[in-house]
């Protein structure tokens, strides 16, 4: 029942093909879809389903037709017509015609149509007057009904080879196109040369549906509804329970239908059974496609073909050239064609560098070996071969011990003892046959007891397990390597699936099941990563050898990671904690590393958890596993652990703990070791500077910042150089602090050779205000010359920077030399010019106006100042601004001064100022304290004096 409606669904009810078709069901909507976008009166959009025999496209072009019926929409608008699957009596473009009347008949039940094609096919003798009478009864059929007409013709590329004339294709192409009323939609087997090559009538004509074998979801679905429809749900149930079953199947027959259905027979009995005479049958009942097939093909590819054929592993070319006897750029060619007609394909074998190649569908394999084996060894060894590929270990387990129970009752016959000899090497290659070591002493018992120790069968068996032994071995060395290369290249689905076979032949290997955890954390699987995790750590025996001791704090380290990742954070902690009492200072560095490793994410977690003070114990137990002789890859772990202690202490306001601690960082650094290692004790010993010099310790802060100089490199990056730039700056500051001004002057040069004029401009700005601001300290110490040097070197470093040019104006003017006004001038519109919002530099640059004369002028910038240093923005004390302002009135601008005092709202926070001012003006003065009154007095003093240029 199974083949008559597999070879004709023609024949099932519509009813019962619809249930049947559960396969192609984005191929058929996609159909829909394009019969649903056809415009009445305009040229139809003609179709064509492609693929060998046996892939579905009757079933696929029947269930099309009956759906357009069962959609209300479509069945006002189309009659679905269906040709016979052999429509060899068309010869013409008239019988074409005539067949479609007859079949029309078939699909409305109205015999007239029939009839009329049997009259005009008695009543006309020019075939191309009965072309054109049989396509006009045709419309007559669309007019009256007001539908237009849906031929399926299958195997439309052999009515086209039979259409002689080719006048005739072209007259059916211009019909098809003038007449709206007619959509083709045809079938073939493959891609022929009338609707592909350029210059044919039909190229480009239709929508071609390429049918390929079923994927593995479709496979699933129709077997299901096989076993449904056969009332036999034991198929379903073997299939289900056994998903790689299924994929052999569907790769087995290429994901042909028909095939597939056919194997469903042999699912469901004993590979020792009658399968084996299933297997045979099948193969016997596809002898005639397998022929048609093989005889479509040129004689020297059907013989290179044959070769492929004959062999059931894959070949390479050179093996193919060979066997055949041909050159080795014929036999290429001739796959090369092969392939392209989906014949034969390419594979890679593990390990393997070179192609090699197969036949597309395997059941030609066992068609040819079956059929033309030479010997009944060989057609054993070939039908062994498949049944396991076909059914896989699972299911030839019951093959296994069914072969020696034969041999127990019935004695040891040849062709019994060869089986033994054949199933040898899957049994050995089974590692999860429970029974498989029984089996193997069992059957050398049998074969010597009977036959004796001499016996080819019996070398056969031991052979087999001894090779399978070594090739276990090989195998899981190469599939250890692939991982490993998977992994350094990032491709971790790889690894995994390499991983993954590498425990299908060693279930306990540890190294395979930490590589896997490792694989599956960096692909964000952490759930499956701990469960791997632990059978590292189920699997590691008890005991000191410390690589065993290595292996457990990795996998302790990677269980805590991904219990992390899952957000079990106190589990993660736990585990983490786990991994120092497996490590003392004198272990290798690879236990140590591990060791450092988990302590520090212990300390890492530990604080997001807000438990500093256990942070800092793992922080401190992550750096003791560390000796400074380590190699720098250790050494920087134990460096980031005592930096994050410190930091942690400097939180907590332990600063003098703090202090110290950051201090050792330097014993795990060395002065050439790379540059991110070297920012550790760098970053260090800043911290304790600045922090130092907040406390005013400056002797002990100049000497952190020293030590810290000793650790940057001109060859190192922007930042690095910088933080050293930045730091001779505040170092200089810190010895000019303690008196020793000449090593301030050194700092400014040292500052020079860091910056180079490729850095980032944020980095050159830092430099040259750090530089700028060492100057504003050498101006209040009266070193005018080195405050000129430290800005001349800022602006060289970054011209655009305002605070150099305000420093070097004001060390000029700081000077008293009038000849050089006209500089500080120039430097101080500069620095407004670049920041015109900054108060300092327009105080700055109204001082050197006052002094060239230019009150006007300088009185505007000066209260554009104090308006700036007032505003909430900024709040700024401006420097000197008493003496600014004391030298104005002077100037006789008291009336000026008054009024930005006003303005900027001084009376209060410079009173005796307010006062002398009010004073000089001739206003009387109310009853002042007497200190106030004695404040007043110096200053009108002052003013009568004319007040020199003010002072730092």
């Amino acid at each position: 029942m199974i083949r008559r409606r597999l070879y004709n669904p023609a024949q099932l009810t519509p009813e019962e093909l619809k249930t049947s078709f559960v396969a192609r069901v984005e191929t058929l909507s996609e159909m829909l879809r394009v019969i649903g976008e056809q415009v009445p009166g305009r040229p139809c959009q003609h179709m064509m389903l492609i693929g060998p025999r046996g892939m579905g496209k009757t079933t696929l072009g029947l269930r099309f037709l009956y759906a357009v019926e069962d959609d209300p929409d479509l069945a006002a608008q189309w009659q679905p017509v269906a040709f016979h699957e052999e429509s060899y009596g068309i010869g013409s473009l008239a019988e074409f015609w005539l067949a479609a009347l007859q079949h029309l008949t078939r699909a409305t039940g109205d015999s007239r149509w029939a009839d009329r094609a049997d009259s005009l096919a008695e009543d006309e003798g020019d075939t191309e007057r009965l072309a054109a009478y049989a396509l006009a009864a045709l419309l007559d059929f669309t007019e009256a009904s007001g539908k237009r007409l849906i031929l399926f013709v299958e195997n439309l590329d052999a009515i086209f080879a039979q259409l002689r004339n080719e006048r005739e294709i072209h007259a059916l192409r211009a019909s098809l196109i003038e007449r709206p009323e007619i959509l083709v939609l045809g079938s073939a087997n493959a891609v022929f040369e009338a609707i592909h090559s350029y210059g044919q009538p039909f190229y480009e004509f239709f929508r071609l549906f390429t049918l390929e074998g079923l994927g593995q979801e479709d496979a699933r679905r129709m077997l299901e509804a096989v076993a449904q429809s056969e009332a036999r749900p034991e198929i379903a149930a073997t299939v289900g329970g056994e998903q790689g079953r299924l994929e052999t199947i569907r790769r087995l027959t290429g994901g042909n239908p028909r095939l597939l259905v056919l194997s469903c027979r042999m699912l469901i009995e004993s590979p020792a059974g009658s399968a084996i005479e299933d297997l045979e049958q099948l193969i016997d009942e596809q002898t005639p496609y397998f022929k048609a097939r093989i005889e479509d093909l040129p004689v020297q590819a059907r013989k290179v073909f044959h070769c492929l054929s004959e062999g059931w592993r894959p070949m390479l070319a050179k093996e193919v050239a060979a066997t055949a006897k041909l050159s080795s750029s014929h036999a290429s060619a001739q796959l090369k064609q092969l392939l392209e007609k989906g014949y034969a394909r390419e594979v890679r074998l593990p390990g393997g560098k070179r192609a090699r190649y197969e036949v597309s569908d395997r059941f030609y394999n066992i068609y040819y070996l079956l059929r033309f084996s030479r010997t009944e060894r060989d057609r054993l060894e070939r039908l062994v071969a498949f049944l396991h590929d076909l059914f896989g270990p699972a299911g030839m387990r019951t093959m296994y011990p069914a072969a020696l129970a034969a041999l127990r009752a019935d004695g040891l016959r040849t062709a019994a003892s060869d089986l033994l000899g054949v199933l040898a090497p899957y049994v050995a290659g089974d590692r999860h046959f429970e029974r498989r070591d029984d089996w193997q002493r069992e059957a050398l018992a049998i074969v010597a007891d009977r036959v004796g120790p001499s016996a080819s069968v019996l070398q056969a068996i031991q052979r087999a397990f001894s090779d399978d032994e070594r090739a276990r071995k090989s195998q899981l060395k190469e599939w250890m390597k692939r991982a490993e290369e998977a992994k350094e290249a990032g491709c971790f689905e790889e690894a995994e699936a390499a991983l993954r076979k590498a425990l299908e032949i060693q279930p306990d290997n540890v190294a395979a099941w930490m590589g896997l955890g490792s694989a599956l954390l960096s692909q964000d699987r952490p759930a499956e990563a701990v469960t791997a995790f632990d059978c590292v750590l189920e699997r590691v025996p008890d005991g000191d050898p410390k690589e065993l001791r290595t292996l457990t704090l990795a996998a302790l380290v990677g269980k805590g990671t991904a219990l992390v990742d899952l957000k079990q954070r106190e589990d993660a902690i736990s585990i983490f904690e786990q991994a120092s009492g497996y490590v003392d200072q004198d272990d290798s560095i690879q236990l140590r590393h591990a060791a450092a490793s988990a302590s520090s994410l212990a300390g890492k977690f530990l604080m997001e958890l807000n438990r500093e003070e256990e942070a800092i114990v793992a922080w401190q137990r992550a750096s003791e596993h560390i000796r400074t002789d380590d190699p720098a890859e250790l050494r920087q772990k134990a460096a980031r652990a005592v930096a994050e202690k410190g930091r942690i202490l400097a939180e907590l306001g332990r600063d003098e703990e703090a202090v110290t601690v950051r201090e050792q960082v330097t014993a795990y650094v060395r002065l050439d070791d790379s540059e991110e290692l070297r920012r550790f004790p760098v970053n260090a010993l800043a911290a304790n500077g600045s922090d130092l010099v907040d406390q005013s310790r400056y002797k002990e802060a100049a000497g952190f910042l020293e030590r810290l100089l000793d650790y940057v490199r001109a060859d190192d990056s922007a930042e690095m150089r910088h933080l050293a730039v930045a730091t001779a700056s505040l170092r200089g500051v810190v010895l000019s602090e303690l008196g020793n001004h000449d090593h301030l002057t050194a700092s400014c040069r040292l500052a020079g050779e860091y910056v180079h004029q490729g850095d980032p401009i944020e980095l050159r700005r830092m430099a040259a205000g750090g530089l700028a601001l060492t100057g504003l300290w050498l101006n209040r110490h009266e070193r005018f010359g080195e405050t000129e040097s430290a800005c001349r070197k800022a602006t060289e470093i970054d011209p655009d920077c305002d605070i150099p040019w305000t420093a070097w104006a004001q060390a000029i003017l700081y000077q008293n030399d009038a000849g050089r006004l006209p500089e500080a001038q120039e430097h101080a519109r500069r620095a407004v010019e670049l920041v015109p919002q900054n108060p300092e530099a327009l105080q700055t640059l109204s001082n050197v106006l006052a002094s060239r004369g230019n009150w006007t002028e300088s009185l505007d910038q000066l209260e554009q100042a104090l308006r700036l240093a007032k505003s909430e923005s900024q709040e700024q004390e401006l420097p000197g601004l008493t003496e600014s302002l004391i030298r104005a009135v002077a100037a006789g601008h008291g009336t000026r001064v008054k009024e930005m005092m006003e303005t900027a709202g001084l009376e209060e926070s410079m009173e005796p100022l307010w006062h002398a001012v009010r004073a000089e003006l001739g206003e009387e003065l109310e009853p002042l304290p007497a200190e106030i009154r004695s404040v007043v007095k110096e200053i009108r003093q002052r003013t009568r004096q004319q007040a020199a240029p003010p002072r730092p």
